[in-house]
């Protein structure tokens, strides 16, 4: 970060300014977590009447703010003044011009992003998910139609589908369970020791109903 902030103020003088002397310009800072706060202090000496011999010295704080963005590290801020000018704008007021520069360093900002091809396999072991589930529907229909579903029912929970070790390594058996009565999504889940994204990834199911056919994973240890 870098800003160019340019100042202008006009300074009232008790007396009448026949000439500036000298001067000089100072600052002091103070830097919190949402703005910088300072003073410029201007001072010298100046004479009240061209004819005069006197100088007079004279002394102004002239109070500043600037704002900071949340995204700037405090610690690194530079402050430098880069230009100032002056003039006597009436007989009591002294106008000074003070240009300054404020830099900074930057937090980064990181984005959690998903990569393309991460996606696209995501995708993939979705789309094999699917496919396996609904092979194994298919063939436990072919093996058990619909007339022999109550034999099913007091088999299905030994059937071991070695044929799908191929397909996904994970998981090296695969349990067929035919909802019960009494059977609900989570005490089907203790009942095979596994959890309900596990269930829901397998079967498309938000609950089940009597007599559906569910494919459960079962990790092989």
């Amino acid at each position: 970060m870098k800003s160019i902030v340019p100042y202008t103020k006009e300074i009232e003088f008790k007396t009448k300014i026949a000439e500036i002397c000298s001067i000089s310009l100072e600052h002091e800072l103070d830097i919190n977590e949402e703005q910088i706060e300072g003073n410029f202090i201007v001072s010298g000496e100046y004479k009240s009447h061209e004819v005069s011999v006197n100088k007079e010295a004279f002394s102004y704080k002239l109070p500043f703010t600037l704002e900071v963005t949340e995204n700037v590290i405090k610690n690194s801020i530079d402050f430098e003044i880069t230009d100032f000018t002056y003039e006597v704008v009436a007989d009591s007021k002294l106008q000074v011009n003070i240009e300054f520069c404020v830099t900074a360093e930057e937090m980064e900002i990181v984005e959690d992003i998903i990569e393309e091809p991460v996606a696209e396999e995501m995708e993939e072991i979705d789309l094999e998910k699917e496919e396996i589930r609904e092979s194994v529907l298919e063939e436990i229909n072919t093996l058990f139609p619909e007339e022999e579903e109550n034999r099913l029912e007091d088999e299905s929970e030994n059937i071991i589908l070695n044929s799908m070790q191929e397909k996904e390594t994970e998981f090296a058996t695969y349990h067929i369970h035919i909802v019960k009565t009494e059977d609900s999504i989570e005490s089907i889940c203790a009942m095979y020791n596994t959890d309900v994204n596990t269930l829901k990834e397998y079967n498309n199911v938000e609950s089940v109903n009597i007599g559906d056919k569910l494919v459960i994973p079962w990790l092989d240890e």
